[in-house]
């Protein structure tokens, strides 16, 4: 059971607006909100000539002000000094803390608590299931943790140390969430095929590019999955996602186990995937249908490789909208070897590739155990656990 009473936040807070008349001769410094606890930001400054409000709201430091329209989203923040005299439209109402009953420290971590932010999206659908404004009094109604005010002051110095250490471990890990290492693969193996290989094939000798057109409505002949360029990762070979088949519009391409979806729009993205499934995929990627012979997850590896890439991309480049036209892609040599080598290719770059992608999915679960510290934290000093 917590230890800590629920307060309505009006036994805390109260309203406490500093309205400016506008006048079109000054330049007004403007804040903005952040969603998420994320605090406050400064917004270019305008002058008065260039707003229709006839009134701006001036901040204080030590105030909470709230964004009545993005207020669901956890859009809430205590004034720091660094933002004290900006303004900010009507449309963000300001609170003052009673001094013996609620500590402003107490009340900054308060605003990066998700669980407050679920508070204030239920007060934004009160009048229905549409997103609607939070009002003052909504916000004052809304019950919270509140200790007595030493307590507050404990808890915010508790929370000052844990949190900024959680900053800088999701700070040092966030430097490379994974993504400079996933960028790597296709080095890695390019340097695989160059030493285990020495004759180079055209892309058009190893592939048959089929355009099996399906419209909305045609029968989709086993398809239950649309897999588009959203679903696949770049650089990794890897399908990350699908869409179940149903509500398309337009056209689609068909595609069959072992055929290759390669992502011919913003080819420097790499998308490129060995289907293991019938399915549907955008017209913005080709469906390569390996030829007799051929072996589909080695081409995989071979279409995501450095040199394949580079080549796509200087191919493209000076488009405004990259493009990789078929004759193109048909006309890139690969590094390809013997029919005899080819099982210990395949096996040397799923090993390879495999430790590497592994390596980058510890590291994204690192990132995202860091980012879960934050509002574990936080469950916990509301609990009165600190």
């Amino acid at each position: 059971m917590n230890p800590y009473p629920l307060v309505p936040l009006g036994d805390v807070l109260h309203l406490d607006l500093d309205p400016v008349t506008v006048r079109t001769e000054v330049i007004y410094d403007i804040a903005g909100v952040l969603g998420f606890g994320r605090g406050l930001f400064r917004r270019s400054p305008i002058a008065g000539s260039e707003t229709s409000y006839k009134v701006l709201h001036r901040l204080h430091a030590g105030t909470l002000v709230l964004s009545r329209l993005k207020a669901f989203e956890g859009a809430i923040a205590l004034v720091g000094d660094d933002f004290d005299g900006l303004f900010l439209s009507p449309e963000f109402p300001t609170f003052s803390c009673h001094p013996d009953r609620l500590e402003s420290a107490y009340l900054k971590h308060l605003c990066r608590w998700p669980s407050f932010w679920d508070r204030l999206s239920a007060r934004s659908k009160e009048i229905g299931a549409r997103r609607e404004r939070v009002h003052p009094e909504q916000l004052l109604a809304i019950t919270v943790p509140i200790p007595n005010v030493d307590e507050q002051r404990r808890v915010a110095v508790r929370l000052d140390g844990l949190l900024s250490a959680t900053r800088k471990i999701e700070a040092r890990l966030a430097e490379d969430g994974g993504g400079r290492w996933l960028a790597f693969v296709p080095s890695l193996i390019d340097e695989e095929l160059r030493r285990h290989t020495k004759a180079k094939r055209p892309v058009s000798e190893l592939v048959e590019i089929v355009s099996d057109v399906v419209h909305p409505g045609d029968d989709v002949a086993g398809a239950r999955e649309f897999v588009g360029l959203q679903h696949v990762e770049g650089h990794s070979g890897r399908c990350i996602g699908s869409d179940p088949i149903g509500d398309e519009t337009g056209r689609k391409f068909r595609f069959k186990p072992d055929d290759i979806l390669y992502g011919y729009l913003r080819p420097y993205l790499n998308k490129v995937w060995r289907a293991d499934r019938d399915g549907l995929c955008s017209v913005d990627q080709y469906v390569l249908r390996p030829r007799a012979g051929i072996d589909g997850t080695l081409l995989g590896f071979a279409l995501r490789s450095r040199a394949v890439l580079n080549e796509a991309i200087a191919m493209t480049h000076n488009l405004q909208l990259p493009r990789l036209r078929s004759g193109l892609l048909s006309s890139i040599q690969v590094q390809w070897p013997e029919d005899r080598d080819v099982p210990f290719v395949r096996s040397r770059l799923e090993s390879l590739a495999g430790s590497m992608l592994a390596a980058v999915d510890a590291r994204r679960r690192q990132v995202a155990t860091a980012r879960a510290l934050t509002p574990s934290i936080l469950n916990r000093a509301f609990a009165g656990l600190l």
